[in-house]
């Protein structure tokens, strides 16, 4: 079996925590073979990639293991780097347990490895990737445009028979400690929000896209929700997305980073608007409410990163949350009229 990373350093750190990468990649064959029926290959069509996430990550730390066999990625493992990650024995779950009819492409949950898991290999190359996302309004919007279609099939998609009745204060309880804010137009939009099965963080690295017909495949199932506030996921799309339509940003500062988002005469504020609108209209809701929804996304993103032993000082959710909440930025406005 072939290891293509550089092995000092994951290897050593995977040592570190009792993980042997070569039986981990052992373990992902088997699961391989007894879902796909294949027969054993040979030992130099077996090729291992190893990782660990770079990140400000102090708790819940990962490491990823890719197997490929005859040069095509067949599985990953998230194997956990922490002695107490309950995030991952949670998202096997929500992979074992999602229904055939699940709307969206997914990776398929192969078994259970330690505190981990391994999973299907998902195709396609990451969102932020993508040729043509930042270039321009017509480019990005081609790009966008299949994607926010996939997020309102996603929150289309009927409801599991199992699935908790609750209200929109109490979908919005999952995510933050306090949903109200004591700003009306975010609690208004609270009030009239979408219940749906939510993914829960619907960052743009999050998201897998074919290039060549469009196809949209989700990973990251860890904060997913039977029933959540649909508009955390398409706000959190698009939010994140101007961070790689405005790559100076960390020395232009948040302030600025609003201001290109939601009050400049930028081209992303257009294709943003126009997001939000083609997203509305087919779920059914008034663009401004979901752009309203703005705080509560990115409160809950605070309070799951900060969950993590993470700092969330260096990203712009504090910002763009204390600013919307004050006054309702001009993009929105032009929403409602």
């Amino acid at each position: 079996m072939t290891d293509t990373t550089h092995p000092s350093a994951e290897r050593a750190e995977a040592e570190r925590h009792g993980i042997d990468i070569d039986t981990v990649a052992g373990q992902m064959l088997r699961a391989h073979r007894a879902r796909t029926g294949a027969p054993a290959p040979a030992p130099h069509d077996l090729d291992v990639r190893v990782w660990i996430p770079a990140g400000a990550r102090k708790s819940r730390r990962r490491l990823f293991v890719r197997l490929d066999v005859a040069g095509t990625p067949a599985a990953v493992a998230k194997v956990p780097l922490s002695a107490h990650d309950p995030k991952l024995a949670y998202e096997f779950e929500v992979l074992s347990g999602l229904h055939p009819s699940f709307p969206l492409a997914h990776p398929a949950p192969l078994d259970r490895l330690g505190g981990g898991f391994t999973m299907t290999y998902l195709g396609g190359s990451d969102l932020p990737a993508v040729p043509g996302l930042t270039a321009g309004p017509d480019a990005c919007w081609r790009v966008l445009r299949p994607v926010v279609d996939s997020v309102a099939t996603l929150h289309l998609a009927p409801l599991d028979d199992n699935a908790p009745a609750l209200t929109p204060h109490q979908a919005a309880a999952q995510y933050v400690r306090r949903p109200e804010f004591g700003a009306a137009h975010a609690d208004r939009a609270l009030r009239a929000a979408l219940l749906a099965r939510t993914h829960g963080d619907l960052g743009p690295w999050n998201v897998r896209y074919d290039v060549d017909d469009g196809t949209v495949r989700l990973l990251d199932f860890e904060d997913y929700r039977p029933v959540g506030v649909a508009g955390i996921d398409v706000v959190n799309l698009l939010l994140t997305c101007g961070l790689l339509v405005f790559p100076d940003y960390p020395e232009r500062g948040f302030d600025w980073l609003y201001d290109q988002v939601f009050e400049s005469d930028h081209w992303f504020r257009a294709v943003l608007g126009r997001a939000l609108t083609h997203y509305a209209t087919a779920t059914g809701q008034r663009p401004a409410s979901v752009a309203d929804l703005t705080p509560l996304m990115c409160q809950w993103l605070i309070e799951r990163i900060t969950a993590e032993g993470r700092d969330t000082s260096g990203m712009f959710y504090r910002t763009f949350a204390d600013r919307y909440l004050s006054t309702r930025p001009s993009l929105t406005r032009s929403l409602d009229a």
